[in-house]
């Protein structure tokens, strides 16, 4: 273990893999969060844009 990580060598490629469940798990709940903002953000623009659209049209109704 170095610094608190688990690590190991693979045998076939020699690669260093750690092996800390609890580091994956956090940066997978991390990621999930991550994407959830992301994915709000994106229908926020999507609400607004509508929302423009909306008094556009209003406002050109109410102009003829």
């Amino acid at each position: 273990m170095i610094q608190g990580r688990a690590l190991v060598r693979d045998e076939n490629s020699n690669a260093v893999l750690n092996t800390d469940i609890a580091a994956l798990n956090k940066y997978k709940s991390e990621r999930a969060l991550y994407r959830k903002v992301e994915s709000l953000t994106k229908e926020l623009v999507e609400i607004k844009q509508c929302l423009i659209h909306i008094s556009n049209r209003l406002e050109k109704i109410e102009n003829n």
